[in-house]
C-alpha cells in the first residue's frame, strides 16, 4: 500500500486546485468534487473488500484493456484485486481531468500544460504495476512449462517500468537542481542587499513603511 500512499500525497497537493474547479468541470467519470472525495476516502481506506456498487464505480474509470487485466487478477486473488483496482482507478480518474478535452479556464489549461507529460507516465506506471502483479499471480499458478514464458514477461514488464521509475527519479534531481540554484542566487542577492532589508524591516517593525506607500 506504500505506492498508494506516495500517489495519493501527490494527488492531494494539487486538491486547493480540485476544490476551486469542482463547480465548472466534468468528464464522463463525473465531477471534480466526487474525484476529490475519491482521493480523500482512498487516503483513508487502504484495504478490505468494496460493495458491488463501489466496485461498479470504480470500474468506470478505467479502459477495457484494464479491466480485463484487474478481472484476470480477481480470478487469482480477490484481495490483490481490490488493492489494483482502488489504485488504478482513482490514478486513472485523477488524470482524466487533465486531459485537454475537459480544459476549462486558464488555471486548469496552465496545469495540463505542465503536468500532462506526467499524468500519462504515470498511467503507463500504473498500468505495468498491473502487469507485473498479474504475472506473478500466474506464474504461482501456471504449470511447469507455462512459467518460463511468464517469467520472460514479468522481467520484460519490469525493465520498462524500472526505465519509467529511473527518469521519474532524473526529474527529481533535475528538480532539486534548479531549486538549490534558485536558493544560491536569492542568498547571494540577499547578502548584496543586506542593509535595504534590514531597514526595510525595522520601517515595518516601527510602523513607518505606510509612510512608503503609493496611496
Amino acid at each position: 500500500m506504500k505506492k498508494l500512499t506516495i500517489i495519493l500525497t501527490l494527488a492531494l497537493l494539487a486538491l486547493p486546485l480540485v476544490k476551486t474547479l469542482s463547480q465548472e468541470t466534468k468528464s464522463s467519470s463525473g465531477t471534480l468534487a466526487q474525484v476529490y472525495t475519491d482521493l480523500e476516502r482512498a487516503y483513508s481506506v487502504q484495504g478490505g473488500e468494496l460493495s458491488k456498487e463501489e466496485e461498479e464505480r470504480l470500474l468506470k474509470n478505467l479502459s477495457p484493456e484494464m479491466k480485463a487485466k484487474l478481472e484476470e487478477v480477481k480470478k487469482l486473488n480477490k484481495n490483490k484485486y481490490y488493492q489494483l483496482l482502488r489504485e488504478t482507478s482513482y490514478s486513472f480518474g485523477w488524470n482524466t481531468f487533465f486531459s485537454p478535452k475537459v480544459s476549462t479556464g486558464k488555471a486548469l489549461s496552465v496545469y495540463e500544460e505542465t503536468y500532462k507529460e506526467q499524468n500519462e507516465q504515470m498511467k503507463k506506471q500504473k498500468e505495468l504495476e498491473v502487469d507485473v502483479e498479474l504475472y506473478a499471480l500466474k506464474y504461482k499458478n501456471a504449470d511447469n512449462a507455462s512459467q518460463q514464458k511468464i517469467k520472460t514477461d514479468l522481467q520484460a514488464a519490469l525493465n520498462q517500468l524500472f526505465d519509467i521509475r529511473e527518469t521519474q527519479k532524473q526529474e527529481e534531481v533535475k528538480q532539486l537542481q534548479k531549486r538549490l540554484q534558485e536558493l544560491q542566487e536569492s542568498l547571494q542577492a540577499r547578502k548584496q542587499n543586506k542593509n535595504e532589508i534590514v531597514q526595510r524591516r525595522i520601517q515595518e517593525l516601527l510602523g513607518d513603511s505606510k509612510y512608503l506607500r503609493w496611496e
